[in-house]
Formats: C-alpha cells, sequence, structure tokens
C-alpha cells in the first residue's frame, strides 16, 4: 500500500510539472480540449425503450465533448442512422439491440441500448352470436354483453349504433324487440392503437321457430338412430326449443301409442327397424329410428383373452369444452398439431397409455375410451376404475380439489366397434337430487382473438366466461382447435358446484361429493392413492349402478365403452375453472391385485 501511494504522488508532481510547461509556452490557448473523449448521455435512465411496431421510434441522446463528431447506429452491425438522433421504424415485433456510437476528435465513446418492439394492441370485440346473425321474438329483450380485449387504454371507448343512430356507449347494450322487422346493431370499439367493429343483423319475428329433435351419441357422431336388444327399454326424449311442450303425440312405424308425455319408452319385443315419430303441440315433428339388433347380449359380448389389456386402448372422441389447459404446449403437454379430432384422439390415446393427465376442460367436455375385450359385471367388487389427480387439503383433510367427472357406460350392441350405441348414466350420489340438472346444455363461442375469455350461455338463460389466465397459461386459444364451428354445444348431467373461497386466507376449496364420480375423493377412492398430492388417486365404478333417463335401473352384464364428462360448471378466481382430468382407465378384474 506505501508503495502505491508513493508511485501516486510522484504521478501527480509529473503531471503538475508537465501542466506548468505547456502552460507557459500558451498562455493564451486552451490547450488539450480535443484530446477529451465524447460523452453519450441517453434519454432513458434504463436504456430501454419500448415503441408498437408501424411506430416510429425516437432516441435524442445529448452529448458532450462531441463538436465535429462522426455518429453511428448499428443493430448486429447493420447501420441504421448516422444522425444524432435516431428516427427508426420497425414492422414486425421483437426486442432489437442498438451500439451508438460517437467519434471526435478526442476519440470515441459507444452506449449500448435496447428497443422493445411491441405488438400494437387495438380493441377486439368479441360476441357470444353465433355467426353475424340472429333472430329475437316480438316482445322480448336481448342483452348483448361483449367481451373486449386491451380495453384497460385510457382512452379506450366504444359506442352501439341501431340503424345508423347512436344508442349507447356502455359495455353491454339491451335490444327491445318491439316491432318486428330487421335491424343492423353495430357495436365499434376503439383506443389509440386502433378500432374494432362488429355488425349484427337482428331479426324480430312474432315467434321464434321450433327446434324439435333427436340427440346423438356424441357431439361428432351425427346419426341420431338407438339401437337395442329385444325387450330392452329405449328411452326416447327429445330436444325442444321454443315449445310450450303441451301435448305429446307418438306414433311407432305409423300407430299411434298411447304415450302422452316427453319422455317414450319404447320396447320393441323383436329384432326390426322401427320409426318412432313425435308431434308436439301439433307444431313440430322429428322421427329418430330405432333399430333393434338380430342377436343377444352375450353374442355381443367379447371376452378377454391373455394378451388382453387391463387398460384402455383406445380413445374414441376427446372433445373438451374450453379450458386452461387446452391447446397449452408446456404444462398441458400439447404440441399446437392437434388441429383435427383424429390428431386430438392420438394425442389423448398416447397420455393415457403413459398415465399423463389429459384435461376435459369445462362442463361437458368429455372423453370416450374403448378396451380390447368387453369388461364384466363383478358381484360386490368394483368393476373398473377411472384415474384422477383429486387430493384433500394437507391441513384440514378436506376439502381440497374435486373436479367430478361424471360417468356414462355403452355396450357395443350393433356391434360395429364403435360408440354409436346407448348411452347409461352411471348412479352417484346426486342422483335425482333437485339441484342435479339431469338436461343441462351450454354453448361455447370462439373468441375472435387471441388471449380471450371463451363465452358461454346455456340453456336456463344463464351465461359467463372461462376465463383467459395469462398469468399461468398463455397459448393463444383455450378454445379446441379441432373443433371447426364457431360455437359448439355440450350436453349432460350437471351438479351443483362445491366450490367456496375462504375468507381468511383467499385459498379456493372444491370440495368432494360423496360418492360415484371421478376425479373425487369420495367413499369410492381406492386405496394405494396419496389423499395429499392426488397422485395415483382412482375411483371404482360398479355396472350395476348404470340406469336409463329416468333413473331407473338398467341391468347391463358387461360394458365396452366409458365416457367421462365433467359435471359441473364452475370456477375457482384464479385457479380458473374446474376441469376434470383424467389419466387412466382400468379393467379391475384384470389388474393385478
Amino acid at each position: 500500500m506505501k508503495f502505491k501511494q508513493f508511485f501516486s504522488f510522484l504521478s501527480i508532481v509529473s503531471a503538475l510539472v508537465a501542466g506548468a510547461m505547456l502552460s507557459s509556452c500558451n498562455k493564451d490557448d486552451v490547450i488539450g480540449g480535443d484530446d477529451i473523449k465524447p460523452k453519450i448521455i441517453l434519454d432513458s435512465e434504463t436504456g430501454i425503450y419500448t415503441v408498437k411496431a408501424g411506430e416510429e421510434l425516437v432516441v435524442e441522446p445529448t452529448y458532450e465533448n462531441a463538436s465535429g463528431a462522426d455518429y453511428s447506429w448499428t443493430v448486429d452491425g447493420t447501420e441504421i442512422a448516422d444522425t444524432p438522433m435516431l428516427r427508426y421504424t420497425w414492422t414486425t415485433p421483437g426486442d432489437r439491440y442498438i451500439r451508438l456510437t460517437v467519434t471526435a476528435a478526442g476519440g470515441s465513446a459507444s452506449e449500448e441500448l435496447k428497443a422493445e418492439v411491441i405488438q400494437p394492441a387495438p380493441p377486439v370485440i368479441s360476441l357470444p352470436v353465433s355467426g353475424d346473425a340472429i333472430t329475437i321474438a316480438l316482445g322480448t329483450d336481448f342483452v348483448f354483453n361483449p367481451e373486449i380485449s386491451n380495453s384497460e387504454f385510457e382512452d379506450f371507448s366504444i359506442e352501439w349504433t341501431l340503424d345508423g343512430q347512436k344508442v349507447s356507449d356502455e359495455r353491454s347494450y339491451t335490444f327491445s324487440a318491439t316491432a318486428t322487422g330487421n335491424f343492423i346493431l353495430r357495436i365499434r370499439a376503439q383506443n389509440s392503437d386502433g378500432t374494432d367493429t362488429k355488425e349484427i343483423r337482428i331479426t324480430v319475428v312474432n315467434s321464434l321457430p321450433y327446434v324439435l329433435s333427436f340427440p346423438t351419441p356424441s357431439y361428432f357422431e351425427p346419426s341420431t338412430t338407438r339401437y337395442t336388444f329385444a325387450g330392452r327399454p329405449v328411452h326416447l326424449t327429445p330436444v325442444m326449443e321454443n315449445l310450450t311442450a303441451q301435448s305429446f303425440a307418438w306414433t311407432v312405424n305409423g300407430s299411434a301409442t298411447d304415450c302422452d308425455k316427453p319422455t317414450f319408452i319404447f320396447t320393441p319385443d323383436s329384432p326390426g327397424n322401427y320409426i318412432i315419430n313425435l308431434t308436439v303441440d301439433s307444431k313440430a315433428s322429428a322421427s329418430v329410428k330405432v333399430i333393434c339388433v338380430d342377436a343377444t347380449e352375450s353374442q355381443r359380448y367379447r371376452a378377454a383373452t391373455a394378451s388382453s389389456s387391463p387398460r384402455s386402448n383406445k380413445v374414441f372422441e376427446w372433445v373438451p369444452a374450453p379450458g386452461q389447459f387446452i391447446g397449452e404446449t408446456q404444462t398441458g403437454g400439447m404440441t399446437g398439431n392437434e388441429t383435427t379430432l383424429a390428431l386430438a384422439n392420438v394425442w389423448a390415446e398416447t397420455r393415457l397409455a403413459n398415465q399423463h393427465y389429459v384435461s376435459l376442460g369445462g362442463f361437458g367436455g368429455y372423453i370416450i375410451v374403448g378396451f380390447d375385450h368387453s369388461i364384466s359385471k363383478r358381484d360386490g367388487q368394483y368393476d373398473f376404475a377411472v384415474m384422477g389427480n383429486a387430493f384433500l387439503n394437507a391441513s384440514s383433510g378436506s376439502g381440497g380439489s374435486n373436479e367430478p367427472g361424471i360417468i356414462y357406460v355403452m355396450q357395443d350392441i350393433n356391434g360395429n366397434g364403435l360408440p354409436d350405441d346407448e348411452w347409461y348414466e352411471l348412479r352417484g350420489s346426486e342422483t335425482g337430487n333437485a339441484t342435479t340438472r339431469q338436461d343441462y346444455a351450454v354453448t361455447y363461442f370462439r373468441p375472435s382473438g387471441p388471449g380471450m375469455n371463451v363465452q358461454w350461455t346455456d340453456n336456463y338463460g344463464a351465461s359467463g366466461h372461462i376465463d383467459y389466465l395469462n398469468a399461468f397459461h398463455r397459448q393463444p386459444y383455450y378454445y379446441p382447435a379441432w373443433i371447426e364451428a364457431d360455437s359448439y354445444t355440450l350436453r349432460g348431467t350437471c351438479l351443483a358446484n362445491r366450490t367456496s373461497q375462504d375468507s381468511s386466507t383467499g385459498f379456493w376449496d372444491n370440495s368432494a361429493f360423496p360418492w360415484g364420480y371421478s376425479d373425487n375423493m369420495g367413499s369410492d377412492n381406492m386405496t394405494g392413492a396419496d389423499a395429499i398430492s392426488g397422485s395415483g388417486q382412482r375411483n371404482g365404478f360398479l355396472i350395476e349402478n348404470a340406469m336409463f333417463s329416468d333413473g331407473s335401473h338398467v341391468n347391463l352384464q358387461y360394458i365396452d365403452f366409458i365416457k367421462v364428462q365433467t359435471g359441473v360448471n364452475s370456477k375457482a378466481g384464479w385457479l380458473g375453472e374446474v376441469s376434470t382430468e383424467v389419466f387412466n382407465f382400468q379393467d379391475l378384474s384384470l389388474m393385478p391385485q
């Protein structure tokens, strides 16, 4: 330390002597100003500049000791400007790293800065309307409640016009059908980045058209044909819209029946084709074919062999409702290539084979699987199991995460190897409860832009949305990529949700149901699972609990197909929608004991 101090002292003395000598030779001039390097002072403390693609970035530093200097702005070695001020426009988003070099008589100086070029964020309007037209009955009101992205800007504004006349600047608009005719409703949303508009053609009629149809076995199965064995009833219940439904007239092959109820229980006593026709209120009619196959239940049975797998080997349809794990390529494990039903099914099949979870999304989302053999009914024992990931709260041993899946089973009655026959729901603890809806249907609407909530409406007049959770899952859309339509409807049994939030901790709970559902810590939760983590959790099910739509018992000796469907319409705040997850399907008669 002492040696360094001594040499520093000598250096100072030498500098002072040299300075004095120079001053004595140039008494009236300032010498050495050109030897001082220039200094760059950026107009950003961080050196980071944010600009929108298509807009001009302006960087205006101040300089010292830069008289007569040369300037060079470069990106990746390419010069983009040679002026003191940078003015530049990028048309595509991305980060650019810029080097500014200033060269003057006294030397050179450089600074690095970063330009964050972001995508402009104009508003995007999404409405829960299929297409751009809607029909409304005279004397009714229709509430248009759009989702609008990028509406948080201070300069955001909205305007509704009806046939060119401004009618509102509020977020939602109620159209009152006070006269028949055709109307053009237009919504315009604007912020500093741009404008979006939507136009809806409204037709007001005296009464809405009647809709009367029979349901299909699944979303992708268009046939309404029903199959049964001789002596086994078929319960026929139509889907009705805009009907007062006060009278029902059923015929079989043209002959009138004595049934005047909305559900017709038809029991063929011999093989053949039967055309069942229904007329409602003498206004609307629909027909369905019932085929009584020329085979017995035992003849359709497929016995297991030594090579049979105890686990499902085929996914026939994976049709989830929108949800945070749909299209998710990180924790959700999807590839982004699941753009057709076939590709989605293969992906789900591979996941199940490796006991990785497949999410069914919000209410109604389902998966249909099959086995390489029939699963037989056993006396006094669970016949099959469905693996989920339900768990209890570690602190209380209750609550936790339970996302119940309704279980349906099917026999291959027509023998074609496809799940296009009769679904029978398995009885659960909530069957017959006043709060359980057996005829629930939700329609989901494709968002107009990425990062938006998915809106829905149900057949009870309610509406809502599946939240887009950008803090956890940032895939562009939660709407399944293999659903081509801009809206789709899922039907099934809906349980009253058991979702709650602890007011003191803010934690969310989805409490378990007593029994009868997958992904649920009920009394049918099988041993061998970790109740706290959910690892290995599975529920056991009895074929004996299969029932007709009216809750009466159907005596099945075996099954060939299983469907699991998310059974609640609920969401748990920042955790998102309640969605059933499945990991595996097991024939317990073949599983190691």
